[in-house]
Parts: structure tokens; sequence; C-alpha cells
């Protein structure tokens, strides 16, 4: 059960989110985001010290609450049907990576100071735990023989890779809009068939049909 500090701290977190998402990082400030909660600025600061560590909470959980609903259902699919499973994984990744929100608040952690610690922060509790999340989903298949054995944390890496194409370097610089659905498919697509050309098992157990 969550205590009542934790249940607080996760409503901040949410509120701060929508707040940074409708109008930016800069013009955000503590007081905002307490008026927002009918709070006052100290019950903020008493949580979060500073509006950057606030916003590398917001980061955090946005990437830990996208791994935690979907790489429990991936495992599940992956077991019946292993591309199909890799095909909804990209989707959903590309999905988050380029909406406005995400795009938006990476954008802000760009352009923080040299000094500040926000962005190894981030990529330490947030990016590289989603990542190590789904090197140990690829461990776990290629124990059970679906995919060939290999370095799990390679793999994740590799698959990211297929994804991201150009399509998040055009959208994080400005170059293109967020691509449409059936773009998004068919980059998905591409990604996890050429995933399984690198890791899948000659052996691996039928996991149902290509579409």
């Amino acid at each position: 059960m969550r205590t009542r500090s934790e249940t607080k701290r996760r409503e901040i977190v949410r509120v701060a989110a929508k707040a940074f998402e409708e109008l930016g990082y800069e013009r955000t400030s503590m007081l905002t985001i307490a008026e927002r909660l009918r709070g006052s600025k100290q019950t903020l600061y008493n949580y979060f010290p500073s509006k950057e560590d606030l916003l590398g909470a917001v980061l955090a959980e946005g990437v830990a609450e996208t791994a935690r609903t979907s790489l429990a259902e991936f495992l599940v699919e992956a077991r019946k049907d292993l591309r199909r499973a890799l095909i909804r994984g990209g989707v959903g990744y590309l999905t988050d990576q380029l909406s406005p929100a995400t795009i938006a608040l990476i954008r802000t952690v760009a352009n923080m100071p040299a000094d500040s610690k926000l962005g190894a922060q981030f990529y330490e509790d947030a990016i590289r735990t989603a990542w190590q999340r789904v090197a140990d989903c690829f461990e776990t298949l290629m124990e059970e023989g679906r995919l060939r054995r290999a370095d799990p944390w390679l793999a994740a890496l590799h698959f990211k890779a297929l994804n991201q194409l150009d399509l998040y370097e055009r959208r994080l610089l400005g170059a293109d809009s967020a691509p449409d659905a059936k773009a998004i498919k068919r980059t998905a697509t591409s990604a996890a068939d050429a995933f399984l050309r690198l890791y899948g098992a000659d052996d691996a157990p039928d996991t149902g049909h290509r579409s």
C-alpha cells in the first residue's frame, strides 16, 4: 500500500508534468504548481528542494511508468508471437518518444546549464534503468531459446536504435512534425524484422504468423 506521503508525491509529479507541458519549464514556477495543487510552496519544497529536482522526478516517473506497464505485457505476448510483440513494443516506444510532451521535456533537459546534474541523473535513474529492463526481458527470451544467446544489453540498444532511425532526431530538432500512426507502425515493423535477423533463434518455438 502507498503511504500518504507517496501518494502526495505522485500527485505533485502528475500536476507538475501537466504544467511543464502546458506552460513550458521556464514559465512554470513552483508557485504555479503549488496553486494548481491548492497547497503551499513550503509543502512543495518539503518534497522537492528545487524546480530542477521536480523536473527530474517528472522525467523519471514518466519513463518508469511506461516501462512498468509495457514490459510486463511484452514478455507475455513475446511467448505467443515474438514478432508481433516486438512491433507493438516499437510502436509504443516511438509513440511516447515522439509525443509533444516528451520532446518538450527532453529539449528542456538538453538546455540545462553545463554544471547541472539533471541530465546524468535522468540517464542513470530513468533511461538506463528502463532499457536494462528491456535487456532483462531479452535475456529471459534468450534463456528460453526464443532469441539467440548474445549480450542482452547490446541487444536492447540495437532494438532502440533500429526503432529510432532518424525519426527521433528529426522530431527533436524540429525538422519534422510527429509521424502519423502509419509511419510509426511501418518503422516499428522494419525494426522488428531487422532485430529478428540479428537475434532470432533458428530453432525458436513457433510464435505465430507474420503479418
